[in-house]
């Protein structure tokens, strides 16, 4: 009998954690005893292993399915009362027109702040060159699962392993939190600078030498395009407070795509002060599809970002293994689920400020009026508060006294 391979006892062992996390044992999904599991899973999950082994997240999920069996099984426990969706508090809305070239579509809803967010789709043809079903969940809709609902995000994986998904798109993450970066020396400039001078994300499979990499830019870099800055003297708290994104390789034409951006500028725009570190926040997201080459693209990357976000890929490699000797692995979890929170919005610093580009010229109106405060708050607010934020003020934003600022003006 073949002895399983360290991989192997690690996916067993955080299947099985994560579903003892959950509190039950749910029902297998497959008559062959569910989740995919070997014979070798009670000796396998015996094996005392880590489970938050990741630092990386999976940003993006398209799986589709060509049997038409499959997918309404699949949707069964995906959709149905007390599935997977419904105890993450997502809710899915069908439309009568289709997507991707599937007749019919559904959205992927979870309810915040008073309105709905869509998080992922839902799509199926029933004949036709697209015969079978599509389902997919944005960034917002991966990191709920993952960081709040882990067995469920689980559960997921093993139901589209049971009935034959296909990944045809899937995005991993890799964050470098401002502080880190800054420590590091990470800078958006200084990693194009590397991925374009020295094959910093090329595959090491690359079998011909000559065959290059294509590279683009997006946001301000006219101040490094002029010459008035260099990668080395690139400073994100100072320069390019619009942000700056690095593309690698061609989306279109490739199986591997690469982008690096400025997530901290982008999260907070032009609320963030000068500063801030968080301005130096950069995001890593390598996107796998089958475009190209028509490859197989496992699902296992549900389960191991870390390991298919760096798969044959040195230079990747290293700013992955670097982040996880530096960090624990449990620290690194919680920075995310923090981020998370704040990617959602949820900041108050980050509402008010919204608030007042879109109702700050009202509000002054109203106060020149000669209406008051009390007045002016109960026309524009509503009977219940937020039901999630994050309480991040600590004292008026400048040129607010007396009310309101004219900085929209």
């Amino acid at each position: 009998m073949m002895q399983p391979t360290t991989e192997q006892r690690l996916d067993a062992q955080i299947r099985h954690d994560l579903r003892r996390a959950r509190g039950f044992k749910s029902p297998p999904y497959c008559n062959t005893g569910g989740y995919g599991d070997s014979k070798n899973f009670s000796h396998l999950q015996n094996t005392p292993q880590p489970t938050d082994i990741n630092v990386t997240a999976v940003d993006w999920l398209r799986v589709t399915c060509t049997d038409l069996d499959g997918f309404n099984a699949t949707m069964g426990d995906l959709t149905g009362d007390g599935g997977i969706l419904d105890s993450a508090d997502m809710d899915v809305r069908w439309a009568e027109k289709g997507m991707h070239g599937y007749e019919k579509s559904a959205s992927v809803l979870v309810w915040r702040d008073n309105d709905y967010l869509t998080v992922g789709h839902i799509a199926y043809a029933e004949s036709g060159r697209n015969r079978g079903g599509l389902f997919e969940l944005t960034g917002t809709g991966c990191k709920a699962l993952q960081l709040e609902h882990p067995a469920l995000w689980l559960e997921l994986f093993d139901l589209l392993q049971c009935h034959g998904w296909r990944i045809s798109r899937v995005d991993v993450a890799l964050d470098l939190s401002g502080e880190y970066a800054s420590e590091h020396g990470y800078t958006v400039p200084k990693l194009f600078e590397q991925a374009v001078n020295s094959g910093l994300f090329q595959s090491d499979r690359l079998r011909n030498p000559n065959m290059k990499q294509s590279f683009s830019m997006a946001g301000d870099w006219s101040p490094l395009a002029v010459g008035n800055l260099t990668p080395a003297t690139y400073d994100p708290l100072e320069h390019c407070p619009a942000g700056l994104t690095a593309y690698i390789g061609s989306r279109k034409a490739a199986d591997d795509f690469f982008r690096v951006y400025e997530k901290g500028k982008e999260l907070l725009g032009a609320m963030a002060e000068p500063d801030n570190i968080d301005r130096g926040w950069i995001r890593i997201e390598h996107e796998m599809s089958r475009k190209a080459s028509g490859r197989e693209i496992p699902l296992d990357v549900m389960i191991r970002p870390d390991h298919h976000f760096a798969a044959n890929r040195a230079g990747v490699r290293a700013i992955l293994d670097q982040l996880r000797e530096h960090q624990a692995l449990q620290a690194a979890k919680e920075w995310q689920r923090e981020q998370f929170k704040r990617e959602k919005s949820l900041l108050l610093s980050k509402k008010v400020h919204w608030a007042r580009h879109s109702y700050g010229r009202l509000v002054r109106t109203l106060t020149e009026q000669g209406f008051s405060a009390e007045d002016i708050i109960g026309w524009l607010s509503r009977t219940a508060g937020l039901k999630e934020f994050v309480f991040d003020l600590t004292e008026p934003p400048a040129g607010a006294s007396g009310g309101c600022s004219h900085e929209y003006e």
